[in-house]
């Protein structure tokens, strides 16, 4: 008997796992097209960009369409005002050009109004650019690829490195952290790097301090080898650019057999007609740059960094 009750239940766990192999097709509501917008200006010479894209449907595939034909402008608290021009060759593309090679539209402490008009609606959102830390160095060492560090054409022996900055004294300030290797920016999901004060979280008491070692070695997603070039910039955001990144980088990375139900990335795009059905998604941000950027030179490396 007891012989006979496992050759059963093997079987019943058989079909059990036969059935996960199902492939099941949902019809997922049909939703409208939010206008989203990628926007993120700053204080660095030369010229901005805003990015006017529709939303899609979820398991729509197809090539984003691109929002054609809308007059796009910034004004900063002072009165004045920066047009953004579509491109030609770039449709859904606005670009505000500066009239010299020192002139910035970004400036600590102003806030700046987004107006968006297109298809007879109007659009808006507002950002206050913050404060943002010098990096104070950029420092690396020789080591053996770690497991995140590891992958298809990645090197298994490299240098590992890691970037300094302390974070200003008082609660709230948050950062993102960009990372180019050799000119290419590192942009998957995981790579999405925003700070709350000197941690990844609110609440770590990591207020004042230099930035703990995880968010450091962020920069290394993998090793680094002779004569690449790494370069490191640090983005001042506002608590809610922090929360919509946070959000945005747990939808994208949302997979796999107990994914999460997905769920809606907050917005600072607002329409003003409300009863309108199409509305705003994306995020609009001014931010303060730091950047520091290094070519690896193995002469240079250290040994027992922490």
């Amino acid at each position: 008997m007891k012989i006979k009750a496992i050759y059963i239940l093997s079987i019943l766990l058989t079909v059990a796992l036969s059935s996960c192999e199902d492939i099941v097709q949902l019809e997922s509501p049909k939703s409208n097209n939010f206008l989203v917008v990628e926007a993120t200006l700053t204080n660095l010479p030369g010229p901005q960009k805003i990015m006017l894209t529709k939303s899609q449907a979820y398991f729509d595939n197809s090539a984003v369409p691109k929002i054609s034909g809308a007059e796009v402008k910034v004004r900063d608290n002072m009165g004045q005002e920066y047009v953004f021009l579509e491109q030609k060759d770039q449709a859904g593309t606005y670009v505000w050009q500066p009239k010299t090679s020192t002139e910035v539209l970004g400036k600590m402490g102003m806030t700046y109004q987004l107006s968006i008009n297109w298809s007879n609606e109007q659009f808006t959102a507002s950002a206050t650019m913050r404060r943002v830390p010098t990096i104070d160095s950029l420092l690396y060492q020789f080591d053996e690829a770690s497991g995140r560090q590891r992958g298809d054409d990645k090197p298994k022996e490299g240098y590992d490195a890691q970037f300094f900055a302390k974070d200003f004294l008082g609660l709230g300030d948050c950062y993102r952290v960009k990372t180019y290797k050799n000119g290419k920016l590192f942009n998957d999901p995981s790579s999405i790097s925003v700070i709350y004060d000197g941690a990844f979280q609110q609440g770590a008491a990591s207020d004042g301090l230099t930035f703990n070692l995880p968010i450091r070695r962020s920069i290394s997603p993998e090793l680094y080898l002779e004569n690449d070039l790494i370069k490191v910039e640090l983005y001042s955001i506002s608590q809610d650019q922090f929360n919509f990144y946070s959000q945005a980088r747990l939808e994208l990375n949302n997979a796999g057999l107990f994914s999460r139900p997905a769920a809606n990335i907050p917005t600072n795009i607002q329409n003003l007609n409300m009863n309108s059905a199409i509305q705003g998604a994306g995020w609009f941000g001014v931010s303060a740059v730091s950047i520091f950027e290094t070519k690896v030179d193995p002469k240079l490396a250290r040994k027992g960094l922490k």
